[in-house]
C-alpha cells in the first residue's frame, strides 16, 4: 500500500499530548480504507492521509503515517498527537456515531498499546453523537 505520505518526509513530532481518535466522517458501508482515506484528505488539501493509523469497519488496523510525525487531522492538535481514525461517522448526509463493537474493541486496544508507548498522553476521542 503507497500512501502519500510515504513518498515524501513529514515532520518528526517534538512531543506527544494527546491520542486523537477522530471518525473518518464516510458511510461505514462504503468499507474505506487508508488508500481510500488518502485520496480524499488530497482532495481537503492535504498532503495525503492525516491519521497515523485507520481502524477499519472489520476492526483490521493500518498503519497510515510514521508514529512520531505530524499529522494532519485537527487543527492545533496535529504537531502534538498521535491520531487515530476510525472509519464512518456518516449515514447519508448525518454525522452520527457508526463505530461498530469490534471497532470499539480494536480502538480500545490500540490505545492501551500507545498509552504505553506515550504514558503522558490524553485521550482525545471525538465521536459523532
Amino acid at each position: 500500500m503507497t500512501l502519500r505520505c510515504n513518498l515524501f518526509q513529514t515532520l518528526p513530532r517534538e512531543r506527544t499530548d494527546y491520542i486523537a481518535v477522530r471518525d473518518t466522517i464516510t458511510d461505514p458501508k462504503e468499507n474505506a480504507d487508508a488508500c481510500r482515506i488518502d485520496a480524499l484528505h488530497c482532495r481537503q488539501g492535504r498532503l495525503g492521509i492525516g491519521y497515523h493509523f485507520l481502524i477499519l469497519v472489520n476492526s483490521n488496523i493500518q498503519l497510515c503515517r510514521h508514529i512520531d510525525t505530524c499529522g494532519s487531522h485537527t487543527k492545533r492538535m496535529d504537531d502534538i498527537s498521535v491520531a487515530i481514525g476510525i472509519v464512518g461517522g456518516l449515514e447519508g448526509k448525518n454525522r452520527v456515531n457508526t463505530r461498530n463493537l469490534q471497532q470499539i474493541d480494536a480502538l480500545r486496544d490500540l490505545t492501551l498499546v500507545l498509552q504505553s508507548i506515550y504514558p503522558d498522553a490524553e485521550v482525545h476521542d471525538r465521536p459523532q453523537s
